[in-house]
């Protein structure tokens, strides 16, 4: 699908109060494109050299001009690198102290702003937040908003959808997709922020109106480096929502979270109000612990502040409340009313990978799930086992090429929460799956699990181990539909997986 916009401007417009100091040029010329990669640069272009995690857009800048760029911005401290730009007699050049910056704030003036022109609403934390953008986007649908969403799975609005490269995309693209939203009549934007894309500053130029958080688990250490680290880039968003424009502005917070009540005790640094949610805290958005009922079909729950509704979802688990709340309490604050928030979780039928539930006729079920972290497998298992199924089997790996510490804490939980595990691989990458599944069994203590390399294999053993009444439980790649081996992307889907064995199982 092709998304571009078609937007021009003179240098000194498009640069001017920003952090971006022209060296040298002409500050008139036209420029109507903001590229930050090289090969997509054409005439009138304006390419941003920034220090991506794997590579330099400064070692691009020469195929930048050769593609007859019209400004190149790049680091102020690197100006010296590349003193054939002041020789150019066709192209400006222009400095930042951080580019990442600059690009962040050249693309909102490029694109309009487009984040001061709908109601925009973040969620970070290590899990939930597929699931409560999701809840928000069938809530606020019902209430009238027309939404659209960015997030790990997709990035849709209306009737289109554009498969996600990245949790959160780049600046500029962030602010591209987001001006083709508002012209197409998007009044509400809803996306899920990664700890990546707040350390990489991709939102630091977003209006954001309100804020949530869902939780904080051990996860993406491979890039943090310390957790202290990881909780800090997270923080940054209610930073990030200080200094918006927006004047009516608030955040939610899970207080049955450690980190989420380290935020609450932050109140006095913010000119907003941080509203609490929670089951065993006394919370400003508050679920009955006496009242939850789990079922394989679905989860029933009261609330007794700020309103005593009953709530039904069609999806399963403790956790699904906790992002139910977070919905809930921003819906509120929008002033939907309570009906129609109530109606919006009740219908929202599944979440791709998140719980995906099918059912052989032989009595058994295949749960398949993201759970990528230790958390997130305690917590499903924990959901699994609350259904009092009659053995739970779990079938999951590790990504290659990421945080390594969480492999035998996964191990660990798979085991204690299990009758049966099997490890097998998830997206190896570029690492041997042997080594990664060592690492995992290092941290496993009993003979109840055993090593089947192959996904599609271990898949099918679990399939035709099962009885009347087991779960198999299938984590790690939830909605994802390909594998990565090496540098290749396969075709690849859990659920499509599962399906062919259950049926060749049944004969058919």
């Amino acid at each position: 699908m092709d998304i571009r916009t078609y937007n021009s401007f003179d240098l000194y417009t498009l640069l001017n109060d920003t952090d971006v100091t022209i060296v040298k040029g002409d500050e008139d010329i036209r420029i109507s494109a903001i590229e930050y990669d090289s090969r997509k640069v054409e005439k009138e272009g304006l390419f941003v050299a920034i220090e991506g995690i794997e590579t330099d857009g400064h070692k691009f800048i020469k195929d930048a001009v050769e593609n007859k760029a019209s400004c190149i911005v790049l680091q102020e401290n690197r100006l010296d690198e590349f003193g054939f730009l002041l020789e150019q007699q066709d192209i400006a050049v222009a400095t930042a102290k951080d580019t990442r910056k600059a690009l962040s704030q050249i693309s909102a003036r490029f694109y309009g702003e487009p984040s001061l022109q709908a109601v925009v609403i973040g969620v970070t934390g290590t899990n939930g937040k597929t699931t409560t953008t999701y809840m928000l986007e069938s809530v606020l649908s019902r209430a009238g908003f027309t939404c659209g969403v960015l997030g790990t799975i997709n990035y849709r609005w209306k009737d289109k959808v554009i498969n996600a490269s990245h949790t959160t995309p780049e600046s500029k693209d962030l602010h591209e997709i987001m001006s083709i939203m508002v012209l197409d009549g998007v009044d509400c934007i809803i996306m899920e922020v990664s700890s990546h894309a707040l350390s990489l500053l991709r939102v630091d130029d977003i209006h954001f109106d309100c804020a949530i958080f869902t939780n904080l688990t051990r996860d993406h250490l491979d890039y943090h480096i310390t957790f202290n680290d990881y909780f800090m880039a997270k923080v940054r968003l209610f930073e990030i929502l200080q200094k918006s424009h927006k004047q009516k502005k608030a955040a939610f917070i899970n207080a049955d979270d450690n980190y989420g009540r380290q935020i609450l005790n932050w109140r006095e640094r913010y000119a907003y109000p941080l509203f609490s949610s929670g089951i065993t805290s006394n919370a400003d958005y508050h679920c009955l612990e006496s009242s939850i009922q789990i079922s394989i079909k679905g989860t029933q729950f009261a609330m007794d502040l700020p309103f005593a509704k009953q709530f039904t979802m069609k999806m399963t688990g403790r956790f699904n409340i906790y992002n139910a709340l977070g919905a809930i309490g921003v819906a509120d604050f929008l002033n939907v009313p309570v009906g129609k928030i109530v109606t919006g979780i009740s219908v929202l039928s599944s979440v791709p990978g998140r719980f995906d539930t099918i059912l052989s006729p032989e009595g058994f079920a295949v749960i398949i799930d993201y759970a990528h972290t230790n958390d997130a497998l305690e917590k499903l298992l924990l959901s699994v086992r609350s259904l009092k199924p009659e053995r739970i089997i779990t079938v999951f790996g590790c990504g290659g090429n990421r945080d390594k510490t969480k492999r035998p804490l996964m191990g660990k939980v798979s085991e204690d929460y299990s009758d049966r595990v099997i490890v097998t691989s998830d997206n190896p990458r570029k690492e041997n799956p042997e080594a990664i599944i060592q690492d995992i069994t290092s941290g496993m203590k009993t003979n109840r699990y055993q090593v089947i390399v192959n996904r599609e294999e271990a898949i099918k053993h679990a399939i035709y181990i099962a009885q009347k009444d087991d779960v198999i439980v299938i984590a790690g790649k939830g909605h994802e539909d390909y594998q990565i081996i090496g540098t290749k992307k396969y075709h690849f889907d859990d659920r499509e997986v599962a399906r062919k064995y259950i049926q060749e199982r049944l004969g058919k």
